[in-house]
């Protein structure tokens, strides 16, 4: 019984390549002779291809004549022995890796005269088969003429002497072959404009201390800047003399700065060489006042102090926001960058208005100091406390009732919190004095029994609690709605905790959150016309209709029975 396989199954199978075959050979080889090597290795997977040359070319619609030739190619790096063309017999080999052998072989008659000449070029050592092999594979790659390649090879020996290294000929050498310069006539005027460029190179390498010669890689740029960049060249010269020291990479950057810039004349590179070197050393400046170290500065004057000074402030207003933030231990650039922003946002730009801001700033910050003793907190004033702060006194407060409030709240869970609610029933029972709490005209801070509660509020209370519990869960419908009105509730005991442990940032941020979530609360409700007070029970008074809230809020009428 015979098996094979069907014409469905030989469709649907695979023709291996050897890795070694693309990396080495596929880069360096032309298109059609890839087809045919490809092709051939998909029949030797057929046992019953029998093909021609002829047959091939059709197939692959490539001429009959460089199918043969492509065939020979590959025998040439002994990848495949061709064993006759008619009847067409080939054998593929395995593909050979590793070691310091070249891929492809060379008729040694095809360059008999150029290795004469090319010994003859460096006289003072021998040249090796892997270097002669090297220039073979080259000049077979880019069909660089032998005698273009000994001009090459001439230049480079000329240039760097003759001891010169096989690897830096082959990339001049690779370097023209790509630029379609292989030809005797091409490669003169290409090495003629080679020795007007070294010239500039060399006064551009001097101005910056570099004392090696010009190579290859320093021709390429110098053709950049002058040819795309459109740069004049005793302009780059100029551009070299600011750098003073450095590499031709550096000044490739440099070049490519001027021209973002469109800085492409003398006085228009000094100025901006100028301005450079000014934010680098008030960067070293600004981190000695922060006193923090940065390794690399160009990273940090790209993301930050190049925007500050774009913002319009200058070096002495930047090292006194450095200062200040040093002093409140908030020495960092992050930190930093946040004054900034917020600085601008308010449009404090110039040393006078800024230093007043921080002026007033230290001065608050004194009294809250004052108010945390008082309220028993160890801490340093945060963005938070002076939010409340603010908050408090455009509520018609002075300094004096709200430390009076932080006597109340002291020794509290959370304080701070508390005192907000203390100073929000002061308001709105209209106690803004100390002496109006002296004489008895303020609203209670201390809990109402709940006989006197339930005696006059109890009705009025379950009134309020059913339609609050209605309004929440009409809320509850709402996507999203339930999950932050859970964390409107949890976050203020997570505030608690964050003001016991004394974490300035995890309080900070969990005031911001507190905001968020509110907001987003709010916006909610809005899209079926409601409020979070609406979801907290109401009442009011039968004797002067006051509204408040349960357990928060008594009026004056009640609390005097």
């Amino acid at each position: 019984m015979a098996f094979s396989f069907s014409s469905e199954f030989s469709a649907s199978a695979f023709t291996a390549v050897e890795n070694a075959f693309i990396s080495q050979y596929l880069p360096i080889s032309n298109g059609n002779a890839v087809k045919v090597y490809l092709f051939g290795l998909y029949l030797c997977n057929k046992k019953d291809s029998q093909v021609s040359l002829s047959s091939m070319a059709e197939t692959l619609d490539i001429p009959l004549e460089e199918v043969k030739e492509s065939l020979l190619y590959w025998e040439e790096f002994s990848l495949l022995s061709v064993i006759s063309l008619d009847p067409l017999e080939v054998s593929y080999l395995p593909i050979k890796t590793g070691g310091n052998s070249k891929p492809r072989k060379f008729k040694a008659e095809k360059y008999t005269e150029f290795t004469k000449s090319l010994q003859a070029l460096l006289p003072s050592r021998m040249i090796s088969t892997s270097e002669f092999s090297e220039y073979f594979l080259i000049m077979e790659t880019y069909k660089i003429l032998p005698e273009a390649m000994l001009l090459i090879v001439k230049y480079c020996a000329d240039k760097k002497g003759g001891d010169i290294s096989y690897k830096y000929v082959s990339k001049v050498a690779k370097d023209f072959g790509e630029r379609g310069l292989t030809t005797i006539e091409k490669v003169e005027k290409e090495l003629a404009s080679y020795v007007l460029r070294t010239s500039v190179l060399e006064k551009i390498l001097s101005a910056m201390s570099i004392k090696r010669k010009p190579d290859i890689d320093d021709l390429n740029l110098l053709k950049k800047w002058t040819t795309e960049l459109n740069f004049e060249v005793e302009n780059v010269i100029f551009a070299a003399k600011q750098l003073k020291k450095g590499s031709i990479q550096k000044l490739d950057d440099f070049i490519l700065e001027l021209y973002s810039q469109k800085c492409f004349a003398k006085e228009e590179i000094k100025d901006y060489a100028s301005k450079k070197q000014e934010v680098y050393e008030l960067t070293i400046k600004i981190n000695r006042a922060l006193a923090i170290y940065v390794e690399v500065l160009d990273t940090e004057i790209e993301t930050y102090v190049n925007k500050w000074v774009s913002y319009g402030f200058d070096g002495q207003t930047l090292l006194y926001v450095a200062s200040n933030l040093f002093k409140t231990r908030n020495n960092t650039l992050a930190k930093m960058d946040e004054n900034i922003e917020y600085l601008r946002s308010r449009g404090l730009i110039d040393l006078i208005s800024v230093s007043d801001y921080y002026l007033e700033l230290n001065k608050q910050d004194e009294f809250i100091k004052k108010l945390l003793d008082t309220v028993g907190l160890s801490r340093q004033p945060i963005a938070w406390d002076r939010e409340n702060i603010s908050t408090w006194k455009s509520w018609n407060f002075s300094e004096e009732m709200i430390l009076e409030a932080g006597k109340f709240a002291s020794g509290k869970s959370s304080p701070i919190a508390y005192m907000n609610g203390i100073l929000s029933n002061w308001k709105n029972n209209g106690v803004f004095t100390i002496e109006t709490l002296a004489n008895g005209e303020k609203a209670s801070t201390e809990t109402i029994t709940s006989e006197e509660y339930n005696r006059e509020y109890k009705n009025r209370r379950a009134i309020a609690t059913s339609r609050a519990q209605r309004n929440l869960e009409k809320a509850q419908e709402l996507e999203g709605f339930s999950s932050l009105y859970e964390r409107s509730f949890s976050i203020e005991k997570d505030l608690a905790f964050a003001e016991i442990s004394g974490d300035q940032d995890k309080l900070l941020s969990l005031e911001n959150e507190k905001i968020n979530v509110l907001k987003s609360l709010e916006k909610l409700l809005q899209s079926i016309s409601l409020s979070l007070e609406d979801l907290s029970p109401k009442y009011a008074c039968e004797k002067c209709n006051d509204t408040g809230y349960i357990g928060t809020h008594r009026c004056d009428c009640y609390l005097k029975k």
